[in-house]
């Protein structure tokens, strides 16, 4: 009997080698990497591949159309600091939305931006976030299956399904889990240092200032974690928080300092939103992590929850839960991911909570809304947990095949719901389709007035009647509407008084007017020149009583100038535009007297004026727009756009790039050469 038992134990022996020999070459980082590599090709095959799939909503209107416009100028040797396809003329560069700066979307804008590219960005991005996954869990947890099933449960889970849409954010969360795995070795050693100074300056240039905050106290919270769980040296942790901060200001001063102008003269001026919090958590948002279609937002029946769609849909599967339940008996490591879930949680919850108004005295954080953003914290909380989880089972149970099952059970699930099913992830019909038609009707219609170079026409709304809300940037014909939450404030609080006034359109130079509820296309006889002399010139001390005036002012008439000197007979000139390029106006003038010479293009800081060569100051006119006090004679009047902090943002920059990758270099180096030393002792 003893012998019939050790020829069972011997027959055993080899087929258990060979499963250990399996798992262990299934567990090499390599194998690990191409397998969630193939895992997101998988998942994201259909709106990859699909003919009858498409991109939708902000990620056409807020990233494509943009994203293209840039590819397609960059491509012809120009760099658009300034557009004036959108709202009469915007600043475009300084935008940070577009994510010009990101280095991720560089190779997309040398390819050429398409649908499909916006669509691969959300790929290659879901593939950073299932990797940081991974490499957090695997510095943080006991099991390796643990940390790939971490990544997995983060990367498809239905935060990124409801995210699609918005491309910058989508890309910012993604960089979330590498972030903190790159700040927990920062506190350890002190060549990792450059790899969370490009982490963190990469992060902030994708665009999104909300999820780039978030993520950042996110990092912080994390690491106060690590020092408390490992008892290590606070100063490194102080000086890994250090060097996130600093990277974050320096690395994309490029994209930040022009933002910041930007953000200033837009309509979030000023923005608080310590009390008006806007979305939150919801009981109801927290059903979806088990009942993926509590409000019905995958249908049949109409969306039964709050306003946004896009913000609480957060299926992460079945087993999340049981699994994060397991991963709460884990030990020490499961401190990150509680502390990560109810942080990011208990933040989102709102006003309510208590926490969002705590922390909305700290920089930054009262000018954000929607703290239902935050959730993405939560929902890495709980991949660790799970994955935790799954280190306990795996601790208990050595077969290999149980790992294999839970993932294979969870990508199943996760892939069923959050992308097969699963609307919010992509549109369920071509690009063509839904905008395309649009947009090329549009085109048609109003082709025949956009033949010439100065024209502009007016709708009171940017509709999708159009195609992509943006869409003009595409097609290049100058209107004065468009789509984003950074409109310049002037200019907005000027198209609202022409609703009122609608010779203030008229000043703006509209050459057509479209009627959305007449289905009307007219030719706006009435228009004044771009560049032209008013009757007169008035003057007000302040902004306030320039936005008075508006009701009733006739630009034909009267020019309103904030600051100087008024002119009661500033008209009798004569002007000529003889060039203009979008960003710049070459004109042709000649006056008995100094006069303003009013120019209908949105005043902004960065416009300069020059007569004959010799600088003028440009002023505010009618609030929104701009003018040029000129001298009397016959002269030249040149007007362009010269972005004011581009250069010192570009200087910051490239010198924080080549300080970080210098220190890289040398770190690694340095470290390279004290490995070498100990080997050979």
């Amino acid at each position: 009997m003893a012998s019939r038992k050790r020829g069972r134990a011997m027959e055993a022996t080899p087929g258990a080698a060979a499963a250990s020999s399996g798992w262990e070459l299934l567990t090499q980082p390599r194998i690990i990497v191409a397998g969630l590599a193939l895992a997101v090709l998988l998942f994201y095959y259909q709106p990859l591949f699909s003919a009858a799939a498409s991109i939708q909503w902000d990620a056409v209107d807020v990233q494509y159309s943009p994203q293209k416009y840039l590819s397609d100028m960059l491509h012809a040797g120009k760099a658009p600091f300034w557009t004036p396809y959108v709202f009469s003329g915007a600043p475009f560069l300084a935008d940070p939305q577009v994510g010009a700066w990101y280095p991720l979307n560089w190779p997309f804008f040398l390819i050429g931006i398409t649908p499909r590219a916006i669509e691969w960005q959300l790929a290659l991005h879901a593939l950073l976030a299932a990797l940081g996954g991974y490499l957090l869990g695997r510095d943080l947890l006991r099991s390796r299956a643990g940390a790939v099933i971490a990544g997995i449960f983060f990367a498809f889970s239905g935060l990124f399904a409801e995210t699609s849409s918005h491309v910058g954010p989508f890309q910012a969360t993604a960089w979330l889990p590498v972030l903190l795995w790159a700040g927990r070795r920062a506190a350890r050693e002190t060549r990792w240092l450059p790899v969370l100074a490009l982490c963190s300056g990469c992060l902030v240039l994708t665009g999104h200032f909300q999820t780039a905050l978030y993520s950042f106290f996110a990092l912080a919270v994390f690491l106060a974690v690590d020092f408390a769980v490992t008892r290590g040296a606070w100063v490194r942790y102080l000086a890994a928080l250090a060097c996130a901060a600093v990277a974050a200001a320096t690395l994309p001063a490029v994209m930040v300092l022009p933002g910041l102008e930007l953000t200033g003269e837009s309509l979030r001026a000023g923005a608080d939103y310590s009390r008006d919090a806007g979305a939150a958590l919801t009981p109801g948002a927290l059903a979806t992590l088990v009942f993926p279609n509590h409000y019905s937002a995958l249908g049949p029946e109409p969306y039964q929850g709050p306003q946004d769609i896009t913000q609480f849909y957060l299926y992460m599967g079945l087993l999340l839960l049981p699994l994060a339940a397991v991963g709460l008996m884990a030990g020490r490591e499961r401190w990150y991911g509680v502390v990560l879930a109810v942080a990011g949680a208990w933040y989102a919850f709102g006003p309510s909570g208590g926490l969002y108004s705590a922390i909305a005295m700290l920089p930054g954080f009262h000018s954000v809304r929607a703290p239902i953003q935050m959730w993405f914290v939560a929902a890495l909380g709980l991949a660790l947990l799970a994955g935790a989880g799954v280190g306990w089972v795996r601790a208990r149970i050595r077969s290999p095949w149980i790992p294999l099952a839970l993932a294979a059970v969870i990508g199943f699930d996760l892939y069923y719901w959050n992308m097969d099913r699963n609307p919010l992830a992509f549109a369920r019909e071509s690009f063509q389709d839904r905008y395309g038609t649009n947009q090329d009707r549009f085109q048609t219609v109003v082709a025949p007035l956009t033949r010439e170079p100065l024209h502009r026409i007016y709708a009171p709304f940017a509709t999708p009647a159009f195609g992509p809300l943006n869409g003009t940037l595409d097609s290049r014909i100058e209107v004065t509407f468009g789509y984003n939450p950074l409109e310049l404030s002037r200019y907005h609080n000027y198209m609202e008084a022409a609703k009122g006034n609608a010779r203030l359109l008229n000043g703006l130079g509209v050459t057509a007017i479209v009627d959305p509820s007449k289905g009307s296309l007219q030719p706006n006889a009435a228009r004044l020149a771009r560049i032209y002399a008013p009757e007169s010139m008035s003057a007000v001390r302040t902004k306030e009583e320039a936005i008075a005036r508006l009701a009733t002012l006739d630009p034909a008439r009267e020019a309103v100038v904030e600051g100087g000197d008024a002119i009661p007979q500033n008209g009798g000139a004569t002007v000529q535009i003889t060039a203009y390029e979008g960003d710049s106006y070459r004109a042709r003038y000649q006056s008995a007297h100094p006069t303003l010479l009013r120019i209908a293009v949105p005043y902004y800081p960065g416009w300069q004026a020059e007569v004959d060569g010799h600088a003028l100051p440009v002023v505010p006119v009618d609030l929104a727009l701009m003018g040029v006090v000129a001298p009397a004679g016959s002269h030249e009047l040149t007007v362009r756009y010269k972005p004011s902090r581009f250069a010192a943002g570009a200087a910051i920059s490239v010198a924080a790039w080549l300080g970080a990758l210098a220190w890289l270099w040398w770190g690694w180096r340095t470290g390279a050469r004290a490995g070498s030393k100990r080997a050979s002792l």
